[in-house]
């Protein structure tokens, strides 16, 4: 899942990148191989790798934190040209690995979702370098950081964020209407009742975009049942899937994410919060960059928190508990010309003083690495409270169920929440529909 894209529309654009500056050739696809091959030569001979990204701006986010590395590494070693190409959003970029690697064709290096949907096709199909465990021993990988790019114990790909689930506020928005960032569903109600009333939405939320309420579901599902069990072992038949699917639609009609939401894609609802029109924004920890988004009025940057979701009322889920895995990281294609150089740029790139600390000082990320060596004292507020919040967990999801599953089941579950938040579908007649996409999922794996 790439959980985060913030382009509203299809952005593909190639960036070609030598150490004596910048050139594009936008007709150019990133084919392995298209590649210059390597030779053992004493003297080394030019190296050209090709980089598939799913972060189009390289101008602030992740994508800076990428052009900054691959930059360096250039001129570090001028014998390498890296060229750059990215897609977004998410499912083109998704559709466009499919056709590369349908073709024979995948980039050289390119991110990667450690989850079975995507991961599984591409392992299976031999379409993936292995890598060594011995290669990051001493990275500062946090625990199980690599399970969902490992498959029968070989390595995969390299985990690049800790990724967790968590509601962004503003606090101007509320000290200014009386309001206190809410920690159970009694205090978010009051919220809710108070910002509406202001003609201030609650929170903004990505409807159009299934995942992100895939998200929701599995964290309202534990703040009810109180253990992520049922998540792990794909149980969405436990009671507390119903009440959260009943949970869900209250909450909608309750006027929680106002009106027009399951017309918003991400960069919408991203906007919304913003730009001050709404009090909360329901997003992963990757959106800690929004409080350098220039694109943002500096109050509204200046004034941006974030909370853990709140307790709900006769649940047994603790604020504590925390919707939470390693998603994204990146890949070589076992096809590659020049696949142990493109390795070789990959441990580079997670030697702990490159991504890790760059995402860190840059404020953009959490790294899949232990990052407080890079503790400066001047983190922003937004900075220490998801610390605070990752810090503070007592217990971890793992990967959400929608990224368990397999490609077509996945949709059709995709499909199924969204009917679920249109009143389409009944709580009881969702959580069957999900089961047996779930059973589904489970006899083809």
């Amino acid at each position: 899942m790439k959980w985060k894209n913030l382009s509203a529309v299809l952005l593909a654009t190639t960036f070609i990148v030598s150490a004596c500056g910048n050139t594009s050739d936008p007709a150019k696809k990133p084919a392995a191989t298209d590649s210059k091959v390597e030779k053992t030569d004493d003297k080394k001979q030019p190296i050209t790798l090709n980089f598939f990204s799913n972060n189009p701006d390289r101008a602030t986010g992740q994508g800076l934190a990428e052009q900054k590395l691959i930059d360096q590494y250039m001129k570090e070693n001028p014998h390498v040209t890296i060229k750059v190409e990215t897609l977004a959003p998410d499912a083109q970029y998704q559709d466009k690995i499919k056709v590369y690697n349908a073709s024979n064709e995948l980039p050289d290096i390119m991110m990667l979702w450690g989850t079975p949907n995507y991961m599984g096709p591409l392992v299976k199909n031999g379409s993936l370098a292995e890598f060594s465990a011995d290669d990051f021993k001493d990275m500062g990988f946090m625990n199980g950081s690599f399970s969902g790019f490992t498959y029968n114990d070989k390595i995969y790909g390299i985990p690049k964020n800790s990724d967790f689930w968590v509601l962004y506020y503003n606090k101007k928005i509320f000290t200014d209407n009386g309001l206190t960032p809410p920690t159970n569903e009694t205090e978010l109600n009051k919220a809710i009742t108070v910002l509406r009333g202001k003609k201030i939405t609650p929170i903004a939320h990505d409807g159009r975009d299934a995942w992100t309420t895939a998200l929701w579901i599995d964290g309202v599902a534990e703040r009810y049942s109180g253990t992520f069990e049922n998540t792990a072992k794909l149980n969405i038949k436990d009671p507390s899937w119903i009440k959260a699917a009943k949970h869900m639609q209250d909450s909608i009609n309750a006027g929680i994410f106002g009106s027009g939401f399951l017309n918003q894609d991400y960069g919408t609802a991203r906007n919304l919060f913003g730009q001050g029109k709404a009090a909360m924004f329901m997003m992963g920890q990757w959106e800690m960059g929004m409080v350098s988004d220039t694109n943002f009025p500096e109050e509204v940057r200046n004034n941006i928190g974030a909370i853990a979701f709140p307790t709900l009322n006769g649940g047994t889920g603790k604020v504590t508990d925390l919707t939470a895995w390693n998603g994204g990281g990146y890949g070589v294609s076992a096809k590659s010309k020049n696949k142990e150089a493109a390795k070789e740029f990959l441990k580079w790139f997670f030697k702990p003083t490159n991504w890790a600390k760059t995402v860190w000082e840059n404020g953009i990320t959490f790294p899949a690495q232990k990052y407080d060596q890079f503790f400066t004292g001047k983190e922003t507020s937004l900075q220490k409270d998801l610390t605070s919040i990752f810090n503070g967990a007592t217990a971890i999801s793992g990967i959400p169920i929608s990224d368990r599953l397999t490609p077509d089941t996945q949709k059709q579950y995709y499909d199924a929440l969204l009917q679920l938040l249109f009143n389409k579908l009944t709580p009881e007649q969702f959580v069957e529909q999900a089961g047996k996409l779930i059973d589904k999922a489970k006899s083809t794996q």
